[in-house]
């Protein structure tokens, strides 16, 4: 399928193994010699550091060693650099939650992919998307989570771990193996919040700013921005060209150490019909070979309710009777738009016939889209997926990915990725053809899918 925008699911995610394996062991340590993270203290750290970042530092460290629980959202940002030029940029939300100790949970919610690790303390299982999942030989504890997690929760996930995760040491990320951590200024944070900024540089060339609330009773990390450049130029697993960098940023939105969670927080219940994988390698074989079925296939369409790009309220079930072409795509996601004004095009010859194009941006705020749309000038039915929650409904773990609803309501077709122009237009036309004299589309019959073994096989 050419064009379809995988994140984790394809070669970003074996790029995202490739990363983290560039670490040096210094850097990543395990907590089995440590049953207990013990009190941090200046004598621990491998280099000498100041009583300036000591103070500025300590506080937030302390309070997350010693915290029962913890919740945090969590905004990151990757920006692809050359030469000054930002040439990719990618938006997503981590959603964590730990209770100290053994309990912890991560979602992560991309525009092409949801990934959710649970531990209860006594199994850890990780779904990769709503309709699958596997389950990990053992539960670890929350330190080796920070440190040494399996699963691939993007490019560098190590430190917004350490900052999130009650229980942990926090001084083995940001202290262990550093050349150097200084306090740059304490300037209010984005003009308004009283703010520490330090600056750290890893023994790898890697190197970190972080703000902190200057707060010493009640401390909270607000923004962490990592240039890993040095660390990939310096491999030679990966080519980076002349003035390419590479950068993460970490935008703490919520943050507490306080409070109570419930345990069933960190309960894994698989969705009816979901899929059980034996691992993530049998994950990652078995979407590589799949044939293209859809579990929604002759299924009735997932009701949801919304806005569109202009504040106007939505309900799907308004267009009742009608042929509904419903198309998930991103701002980033270049095959989405190389394809979206070919879905236009041949839906817009059908709208005498009752055909409605809906175009669902997920994942990504109004404002972005907006803004967006001001600089394109595109025009379409624009409706908003902030959450991810209807692209959740829809299974849309990969996008582009475009669903065809017949008159009576039943998914008829979905389009996985772009295969182009022409094949794009064709089989769209074909298919509106039949569905617009209230016919079906044989791939909207039920059938049954091939799937990897689960449980109860």
């Amino acid at each position: 399928m050419s064009g379809l925008n995988f994140m984790h699911r394809t070669t970003t995610t074996f790029l995202y193994f490739a990363i983290l394996l560039l670490i040096p062991a210094g850097v990543v340590q395990g907590d089995e010699a440590k049953p207990k993270p013990k009190k941090s203290s200046e004598k621990d750290f491998s280099i000498q550091i100041t009583e300036e970042v000591r103070a500025a530092l300590m506080p937030l460290i302390d309070s997350i060693r010693d915290a029962k629980v913890s919740r945090a959202t969590v905004r990151m940002l990757t920006d692809s650099v050359m030469s000054g030029e930002v040439v990719e940029s990618r938006e997503a939300t981590f959603q964590i939650a730990a209770k100290n100790p053994g309990k912890f949970t991560v979602y992560l919610k991309e525009p092409e992919q949801r990934t959710r690790v649970y531990c209860d303390g006594k199994q850890m299982v990780a779904a990769m998307a709503p309709d699958a999942f596997f389950r990990l030989p053992n539960a670890v504890s929350i330190q080796k989570a920070v440190t040494a997690l399996t699963v691939p929760l993007g490019p560098y996930p190590e430190p917004v771990l350490a900052l999130t995760m009650a229980g942990c040491d926090p001084s083995i990320t940001f202290v262990a193996a550093m050349k150097s951590i200084e306090v740059v200024d304490r300037k209010p944070f984005k003009g308004k919040i009283p703010a520490i900024h330090l600056h750290g540089v890893q023994a790898d060339a890697v190197t970190w700013d972080l703000w902190v609330s200057d707060d010493e009773k009640d401390p909270q990390p607000l923004r962490l921005l990592i240039d890993m450049t040095p660390m990939l130029a310096a491999s030679d697993q990966v080519h980076v060209p002349a003035g390419f960098s590479y950068q993460v940023r970490y935008d703490f939105l919520t943050w507490r150490v306080k409070g109570d969670l419930k345990d069933n927080l960190f309960t894994f219940k698989p969705a009816k019909g979901a899929t059980e994988y034996e691992s993530l390698e049998d994950y990652f074989q078995q979407i590589a070979g799949s044939k293209g079925y859809h579990p929604l296939l002759g299924q009735p369409a997932p009701r949801f309710k919304t806005q569109t790009v202009d504040q106007r309220k939505f309900d799907l079930k308004s267009l009742k009777g009608r042929v509904v072409v419903v198309d998930f795509w991103t701002t980033t996601c270049k095959a989405c738009l190389a394809g979206m004004p070919t879905v236009k095009k041949v839906t817009d010859r059908y709208s005498k016939k009752g055909v409605v194009l809906l175009e669902i941006n997920t994942g990504q705020d109004l404002e972005t889209v907006q803004d967006f749309l001001k600089d394109t000038g595109i025009e379409m039915n624009i409706l908003m997926d902030e959450e991810g929650k209807i692209a959740d409904g829809f299974i849309a773990d990969a996008i582009p990915q475009t669903v065809l609803i017949g008159k009576d309501g039943l998914v008829e077709s979905v389009h996985l990725g772009f295969a182009g122009e022409e094949a794009l237009e064709k089989r769209l036309t074909d298919e509106l053809d039949v569905l617009t004299v209230g016919g079906r589309i044989a791939s909207g019959k039920p059938a049954k899918a091939t799937k990897s073994k689960s449980k109860k096989d």
